[in-house]
């Protein structure tokens, strides 16, 4: 076999190589992508665990102290199933996962540690603030949960759709797996806030202003009935 006949059987081989790194850098980026988003998700598992454990421990209503320990087991589950996830796309379960450096996003991660310790720190008052009583710490905690999980709802909601959209089946399961618990969740505290708001009312606005303004209003339009004129009687008048 000639020289020539040698450089035809290398080219191909050449060609197959460059394409199997163009596929396994598309591959990476793919699923650098997915984990970067699967991170934003597990770090806010991993917070919503400390707040869920702490709520809990304020909470005087039985169905709503169930309804969160039901919660805080399926959160500390969607933390751990993300994190395998994670790990099974090559990448490692962090609270933050920014491109760079791995200086730079130990700087991120202690910068962001920081700001959650005095995030908490700010917030630890609030619960004793906000309602002076009971009903008002679990409303104020409730409202809180509210927002958290929309947020999480979202995520999921982004991570799915980005994950379907790459062809990445396995994620795109996960994350509505877990994103209808987080629905659940969430109808169950839109249905719960109001009846916090009334037991508030009842708990801290005195009973003679609750009815007061009530007998007023009901005063009020007696008196709007009673002036009305009443409707002159068809027909023709005898005079």
């Amino acid at each position: 076999m000639g020289e020539s006949d040698c450089g035809h059987l290398a080219r191909p081989r050449r060609d197959t190589q460059r394409l199997e790194t163009t596929v396994e850098a598309a591959t990476k980026t793919k699923d650098a992508k997915v984990v970067q988003l699967l991170n934003e998700a597990y770090g806010k598992e991993r917070q919503l665990e400390l707040s869920l454990e702490s709520h809990m421990a304020m909470t005087t209503r039985a169905d709503y102290e169930k309804r969160l320990r039901q919660h805080l087991k399926e959160t500390k589950s969607h933390a751990s199933t993300v994190a395998k996830r994670i790990k099974q796309l090559g990448g490692t379960a962090e609270t933050v996962s920014l491109p760079g450096p791995e200086a730079a996003t130990k700087a991120a991660q202690s910068l962001q540690g920081a700001v959650g310790k005095a995030k908490a720190a700010a917030q630890g008052p609030l619960h004793l603030a906000k309602g002076s009583g009971e009903q008002g710490k679990m409303l104020h905690n409730a409202r809180a949960e509210y927002r958290e999980e929309a947020e999480e709802i979202a995520t999921y909601t982004v991570i799915d759709a980005l994950a379907t959209s790459v062809g990445d089946k396995q994620t795109a399961k996960l994350a509505r797996d877990i994103l209808s618990e987080e629905q659940r969740m969430a109808e169950y505290l839109g249905e719960l806030l109001p009846q916090l708001a009334t037991d508030v009312a009842h708990d801290e606005i005195p009973v003679s202003e609750i009815n007061g303004d009530a007998d007023r209003r009901r005063s009020v339009s007696s008196g709007a009935t009673s002036r009305t004129p009443k409707k002159r009687a068809s027909g023709n008048s005898k005079k």
